[in-house]
C-alpha cells in the first residue's frame, strides 16, 4: 500500500462524491481556469484562451486518455519551452507500469461514453517529491486558442493523457510558466521514485574511447531492458545558442528522449558467419515531434540499404517526419553532450533482477546549527547533518542529495541553493557523529541543481556522508538517499558521542565513559601459515576492547596483508582495559589463530603510529608468534575529539 500525501488535502473521493452530489462539474478552487494559474509574471495572456474541456475541444469524438494505447508519439511540445518535461513523458509512455503509478486506476479515470453520469470532470496524478508519492487533483479544463491545445497535445485530437498529466504537474509548480526551462532527470524521478545518473559524454570522452564507449551502451542497454528512462542534450555555452539547430539537425540546449538501444547484426545466417557486423545503434525522439537527425542512419539515408526489409520491420522502422531517429552510437557519444539514465530501482526480495536496499532520510540545513558549508569551510563543515552506511564487499552505490523544489517559489526570485556531499571512510562500528575529519572516500560536485547523484565504486568497510550547501548558513530542506546492493546499516547520526547508563551505574559497561579511542589496523607483516586447512593464507584482523569488537576484511593470499581498518571505542576502565589485536587465517572449515597484540590504553590526546609483535594467547600468552602488526592509536578525555 502506497502512503499517498495529498496536495492541498485534497482528496480525489470527496471531491467525486461532492461533484455528483450537486450534479456539477468540477472546477478546481486551488488551481483555477483563470490566468494566474498559467503565468506568475503576466497578468494578461499575448493571445485569448478559453479553457475548455477535452470533450469540447475534440467533438464530436469523444475524449479518452488514450487512443490505441501509449506511444512516446503522443506527447508533442507546445507553445511552452518545457522539452525537459515532454521528453520525460515520452520516456514515461515507453513503460506502461510506470505510467500506471503516474495515473492510478487509469480504467476508472477513462472516459465512459456508455455512462456519461459518471464523468465529473475530475483527474488525479501521483508525482514522487521529497522521498513520498503525492497526489495531485486537477479539473480537465485546459488552456486553448482558437480551438487547439496551447501546451503539450496528442497526435490523436481525442487523447488526452498527456495534457493532463502535464496541467497537473503545473499546478505542483504553482503556474504552466514555472515550467518553462528545467532538468529532464528531475521529472523522471518524479515520474518513478528512481534515481538519475548523469553521464557527461564530452567530458567523459566517450566519442574516442572504444571501451569506455562499448561499456556505456552495454549500460544504456540493460537499463532500458530494467525500465529505465533515458534521455539526452546538447550542452549550450550561452543564451543564444538555446534551441540553435545544427548542420547534423540537432537542437541544442533541447532535450532528446532516448526510446531504444540495440545492437543490430548485419549479415545473418550460415554462409554470412565471417561476414557479420555488428552495429551498435540508438534511437532518440524530439519532443517537438519534428527536426530530425540528418547523419548517417536517419531516415531514407543509404546506410538502411545494409538491412533487409525483414529486419526492418522487427525493428519497427518507419520514415516519417515524427521527430523520432535513429543513429550510430559512435555518433551519438560524438553529437551529444549529456545522457541522463533514471534507474528505477528493484527493491522486492521476489525479483529476479538486481535488488537495491535504499535508505533515505529527510532533513533541514539550520541556521547556526545544521548549515555548516561545504568542506572548504573546516570551522564549520561538520556541524552539518551526517549519515552513516556500511559496504559489505566492494560493489557499487549510489548516493542522491535532493533539494526541495523551488519552482513554486519562481515570482519571488526563490533559486535551488547550491548543494553537495562529502564522502569519509570511518572506524568499522562507527554510529556517532564525527568531529574530526577522515580519510576521502569520494564526493559531488557542488551545483545549483535539485538533486545530485553519483555512484561511487566503494570497497568493504564504514562510511560517513556529509551532505551540505557550498556556502555556509543557507537554510532548506533535502532529502538523501543512499542505494546499496546489500542492506548498509545507514543510519543518521544525531548523537555526539557514547553516554553511560546512570540507572545502571554498578555494572561497568554502563558507566560513563571515560576516553573515546579511535584505532585503524594498518597492516601486518612476517606472518607465517600454520594450517593445512586451506591451500593459501587469508588472513584479517579483529579489534577488541572491553567485549565490543570490529573485524576487517580477509586479505586473500597474504603473509603481509593491508588493512587499514578502524574501530571507535568509548572507554569506561582505560586503567584496567587492554586494546586487543588478534590476526586469523580465514578457512573453510574454522579459522585458525595467528597470534595477537595485548595494549595498554594510554589516554596521550594524540595520534600514534606503533608496531607490535604478535604473541599467543590463552597459556601461551608470553610465546612470540610470527610477525608484527601496526596500528595507529588515537585516545583523547575529551569525547568529542575524534
Amino acid at each position: 500500500m502506497v502512503k499517498l500525501y495529498y496536495f492541498e488535502n485534497q482528496r480525489y473521493s470527496k471531491l467525486k462524491a461532492q461533484c455528483e452530489r450537486n450534479e456539477s462539474l468540477f472546477v478546481d478552487p486551488v488551481f483555477p481556469p483563470e490566468t494566474k494559474s498559467l503565468y506568475f509574471s503576466r497578468a494578461t495572456p499575448p493571445e485569448p484562451v478559453e479553457w475548455k474541456r477535452p470533450k469540447d475541444i475534440c467533438a464530436p469524438d469523444p475524449p479518452h486518455l488514450f487512443v490505441d494505447g501509449m506511444s512516446s508519439h503522443d506527447v508533442t511540445q507546445g507553445k511552452l519551452g518545457n522539452c525537459w518535461f515532454v521528453a520525460a513523458c515520452s520516456s514515461l509512455a515507453l513503460e506502461p507500469s510506470l505510467l500506471e503509478k503516474v495515473i492510478p486506476e487509469m480504467k476508472h479515470q477513462e472516459w465512459d461514453p456508455e455512462n456519461v453520469g459518471n464523468y465529473q470532470g475530475l483527474f488525479r496524478f501521483r508525482f514522487y517529491r521529497q522521498g513520498q508519492w503525492t497526489e495531485v487533483v486537477i479539473d480537465d479544463l485546459l488552456p486553448t486558442v482558437g480551438g487547439k491545445l496551447v501546451y503539450i497535445h496528442s497526435t490523436e485530437k481525442n487523447e488526452f493523457w498527456s495534457a493532463l498529466v502535464e496541467k497537473a504537474y503545473a499546478k505542483l509548480a504553482g503556474s504552466y510558466e514555472a515550467l518553462e526551462a528545467g532538468n529532464t532527470g528531475d521529472a523522471l524521478v518524479d515520474f518513478t521514485g528512481g534515481v538519475c545518473e548523469s553521464v557527461n559524454l564530452k567530458d567523459g570522452g566517450y566519442a574516442d574511447d572504444t571501451e569506455k564507449r562499448q561499456a556505456l551502451f552495454k549500460n544504456m542497454e540493460r537499463s532500458m531492458k530494467e525500465k529505465s528512462l533515458i534521455s539526452a542534450s546538447i550542452r549550450i555555452k550561452n543564451r543564444n545558442e538555446m534551441e540553435k539547430r545544427t548542420e547534423t539537425g540537432l537542437v541544442m540546449g533541447h532535450a532528446y528522449g532516448v526510446t531504444a538501444v540495440k545492437k543490430m547484426t548485419i549479415g545473418e545466417g550460415l554462409f554470412s558467419l565471417f561476414n557479420r557486423q555488428h552495429l551498435y545503434m540508438i534511437r532518440l525522439r524530439n519532443p517537438w515531434g519534428q527536426k530530425e537527425w540528418n547523419g548517417p542512419w536517419s531516415d531514407d539515408s543509404e546506410e538502411w540499404k545494409k538491412l533487409k526489409q525483414s529486419d526492418r520491420e522487427k525493428l519497427g522502422i518507419v520514415f516519417e517526419n515524427d521527430g523520432e531517429f535513429w543513429m550510430a552510437f559512435e555518433d551519438f557519444c560524438t553529437y551529444f553532450t549529456n545522457a541522463t539514465l533514471c534507474h528505477v530501482l528493484n527493491k522486492s526480495i521476489l525479483s529476479l533482477r538486481k535488488r537495491w536496499h535504499v535508505f533515505k532520510h529527510s532533513y533541514r540545513w539550520t541556521l547556526g546549527t545544521t548549515a555548516g558549508g561545504c568542506v572548504e569551510n573546516r570551522s564549520t563543515f561538520l556541524k552539518n547533518p551526517q549519515y552513516a552506511f556500511t559496504v559489505k564487499e566492494e560493489s557499487d552505490v549510489m548516493i542522491a542529495l535532493m533539494q526541495e523544489d523551488t519552482r513554486k517559489e519562481k515570482e519571488r526570485g526563490v533559486e535551488n541553493l547550491t548543494i553537495g556531499y562529502f564522502v569519509m571512510k570511518v572506524e568499522g562500528n562507527r554510529k556517532y557523529r564525527l568531529h574530526t575529519m577522515f580519510e576521502k572516500a569520494g564526493d559531488s560536485i557542488f551545483i545549483n541543481a535539485r538533486e545530485v547523484v553519483n555512484k561511487f565504486q566503494l570497497k568493504q568497510g564504514r562510511y560517513v556522508v556529509v551532505p551540505s550547501t557550498y556556502e555556509p548558513n543557507k537554510t532548506g530542506s533535502f532529502l538523501l538517499r543512499v542505494f546499496t546492493e546489500k542492506s548498509s546499516k545507514a543510519m543518521f547520526l544525531d548523537q555526539e558521542h557514547s553516554t553511560g547508563s546512570k540507572i545502571w551505574c554498578c555494572f561497568p559497561q554502563c558507566r560513563t565513559p571515560v576516553c573515546v579511542m579511535s584505532v585503524t589496523v594498518k597492516s601486518a607483516s612476517g606472518l607465517e601459515k600454520t594450517s593445512r586447512l586451506s591451500m593459501t593464507p587469508d588472513p584479517y584482523a579483529v579489534i577488541c576492547c572491553e567485549g565490543r569488537k570490529v573485524k576487517s576484511p580477509v586479505v586473500k593470499n597474504s603473509l603481509n596483508p593491508t588493512w587499514n581498518t578502524g574501530a571507535l571505542f568509548f572507554v569506561r576502565r582505560p586503567q584496567k582495559s587492554r586494546l586487543v589485536i588478534q590476526v586469523w587465517d580465514c578457512n573453510w572449515f574454522w579459522d585458525t589463530f595467528m597470534g595477537q597484540a595485548k595494549i595498554s590504553i594510554d589516554i596521550n590526546n594524540k595520534a600514534v603510529t606503533e608496531t607490535h609483535n604478535l604473541m599467543g594467547r590463552r597459556r601461551n600468552h608470553q610465546v612470540k608468534m610470527p610477525g608484527a602488526v601496526t596500528v595507529e592509536i588515537k585516545c583523547y578525555h575529551d569525547l568529542m575529539a575524534i
